[in-house]
């Protein structure tokens, strides 16, 4: 009996032994079968920036992340919104603007008719504690949760990581924020610019560095960084430390970079560096020569710290257990960000992994509202009593179906889009006197070479037609006209600042002048 109770132990071993190991390394995997999951979000870099969209003609600056490509698949297709903050808000709760509110960063609007100020803040409180948040859906499915770089989402929660992580289900973090007022709390103390602050692209004003000696918060504790000190590298460390401490008996990681890269301002990046050129954070303009040299080497430095925590994933075996995907919030910096065009929200988005069919590219649609019922199907959340605008693609990507869905939007400002395979609506614009907007037949095209204006075109009538109803299922919540009321109130005065002039209505309808591939004219 001793004998037979040994050999049914030793059995039992072996087969554990065989389980916790690859058969072929010998390295150790998962027990769970739900995937670890690392989301890397760029920061200001369009889709025509990654070297695997074709769009550019110069030798692509993105190796590593066309390789992830080849490994999974490229979705040609992918819209977010205009500008960083309200792609944060799609993202993080699976809704579009016209549920979320986030239409810009100077213009958050959810209907209401209640006439005082903290009467609508009350309301839209209510409806944004409706709305479901990633983080805390990963985390309620058994995850742990890391996350790095810039929060800059306030629908749900406002304020920052540090002030409200366990609400936000995040286990351990590592945040940057340009406003001196969090670090200057903890710490105790005031803080005073100097010459190695960096100065704000656009208002010109001493910021808290993202780049070299920069502010960051790990953990609610202030690290001590000098101008030898990188931030994307110190994010980039801090994602490659969750992977490598991962242990196989442990509950599956949940891993998010929100990354500064290439975010302006745009200074030198330790390639430079390496080449002999002192740590500094001044910003160059994009549109000069050297500045557009800078930006480039951004990309190029955020593609390699891509590589970073691809080859880390690699290195510690986890590469079937490990979902990795690489995405951006807007189109590129100085360029196509904040445009009420598609070049304005189209972004590029990559993903490979276990439960990912190799398919390299594919022209399906999707959108960023799809993000968060696609991680929450892998990793087994039940979001079913969630109000979500996006579609899980959990089944696509596994290979199951062939398709995603026949429709996406955009709502960047005061301005929607509306694409299926066969055609784009886009620049529509009541506010701008645009009620048509721009109608477009695509050609299966994805980057606007081969796109055909017939905004005019009465063959095109049918379809228009079918666009409206499209439309319709979507409305937007904006008032029609700047003349309405409601842009008297106090929380809409910014936005129609913004976005109430010439100027800026020309900067929004217009395509970016480096991809006018098509005609613009409306």
């Amino acid at each position: 009996m001793l004998i037979k109770i040994n050999f049914v132990n030793i059995i039992l071993l072996s087969t554990l032994v065989l389980h916790l190991s690859d058969g072929s390394s010998g390295r150790p995997t998962k027990i769970d079968n739900k995937p670890n999951i690392i989301l890397i979000l760029s920061d200001d870099v369009g889709f025509e920036e990654i070297g695997c969209y074709g769009v550019l003609n110069n030798p692509s600056k993105t190796p590593n992340i066309d390789q992830l490509a080849d490994n999974g698949v490229r979705f040609n297709i992918c819209y977010a919104q205009a500008i960083c903050g309200p792609s944060r808000a799609m993202l993080y709760t699976g809704n579009y603007a016209t549920h979320n509110g986030q239409f810009d960063n100077k213009l958050t609007y959810l209907s209401t008719t209640a006439e005082k100020i903290n009467q609508r803040r009350n309301q839209r409180q209510e409806i944004y504690d409706q709305l479901p948040l990633l983080t805390r859906v990963v985390k309620d499915a058994g995850y742990d949760v890391a996350w790095a770089g810039k929060w800059h989402h306030s629908t749900i929660t406002g304020g920052f990581v540090h002030q409200q992580a366990e609400r936000l289900g995040i286990d351990t973090y590592i945040e940057w924020t340009s406003n001196p007022s969090p670090y200057e709390k903890i710490l105790n103390k005031k803080l005073i610019p100097d010459d190695t602050w960096e100065f704000a692209a656009i208002s010109g004003g001493p910021i808290i560095s993202r780049y070299w000696k920069p502010g960051l918060i790990k953990n609610g504790k202030v690290l001590d960084t000098t101008m030898n000190d990188y931030g994307p590298d110190i994010f980039t460390d801090f994602i490659c430390d969750i992977v490598k401490n991962y242990k196989p008996n442990s509950a599956p990681f949940f891993a998010m970079y929100a990354m500064n890269l290439a975010h302006s301002a745009h200074c030198i990046t330790p390639l430079e560096v390496a080449a002999g050129e002192k740590p500094s954070n001044k910003h160059i303009r994009k549109g000069t020569s050297e500045g557009t040299a800078i930006f480039n080497s951004q990309v190029k430095y955020m593609d390699q710290l891509v590589g970073k925590i691809i080859d880390t994933v690699h290195k510690q075996g986890l590469d079937k257990d490990t979902i990795i995907i690489y995405t951006s919030d807007n189109g590129t910096t100085s360029s196509a960000k904040g445009k009420g065009v598609e070049y304005g929200v189209h972004v590029p988005f990559i993903v490979s992994g276990p439960n990912v069919k190799k398919r390299i590219s594919t022209n399906e649609l999707m959108d960023f509202t799809d993000i968060l019922p696609t991680i929450a199907e892998w990793a087994g959340a039940d979001v079913s009593d969630k109000s979500l605008d996006g579609k899980s693609l959990a089944s696509f990507l596994a290979g199951k179906v062939d398709t995603t869905k026949d429709v996406i939007y955009s709502f960047p400002g005061p301005v929607r889009l509306v694409r299926t395979k066969t055609h784009l609506l886009e620049a529509l614009s009541p506010l701008y006197n645009q009620p048509q907007g721009k109608f477009y037949e695509t050609n299966g095209s994805f980057d606007g070479r081969g796109y055909k204006n017939v905004t005019h075109i009465k063959d095109a009538i049918p379809m228009r037609e079918y666009f409206s109803e499209l439309l319709a299922k979507f409305p937007s919540t904006l008032p029609l006209t700047f003349d309405d009321p409601i842009w008297s109130r106090e929380e809409m005065q910014k936005g129609k600042d913004h976005f109430n002039n010439d100027r800026r209505k020309r900067l929004t309808l217009q395509l970016p002048k480096n991809y006018s591939f098509y005609d613009d004219s409306l």
